[in-house]
């Protein structure tokens, strides 16, 4: 059990660094900031509430 969590840690450090990195990229790009608000504005829309 020990070996999947860690698995799964690994994968979820990755998937949350390469976000940051995409997010720093688009950053970067003229327009990008607009990208990055849409996404925030969408994820929101698809998840409104929060588990309880």
């Amino acid at each position: 059990m020990g070996q999947v969590l860690g698995v799964l840690g690994v994968a979820g450090s990755r998937l949350v660094l390469a976000s940051v990195a995409v997010a720093i990229w688009l950053l970067s790009r003229p327009g990008g900031w607009a990208v990055l608000v849409v996404l925030v504005l969408l994820g929101l829309r698809v998840f409104p509430n929060a588990p309880q």
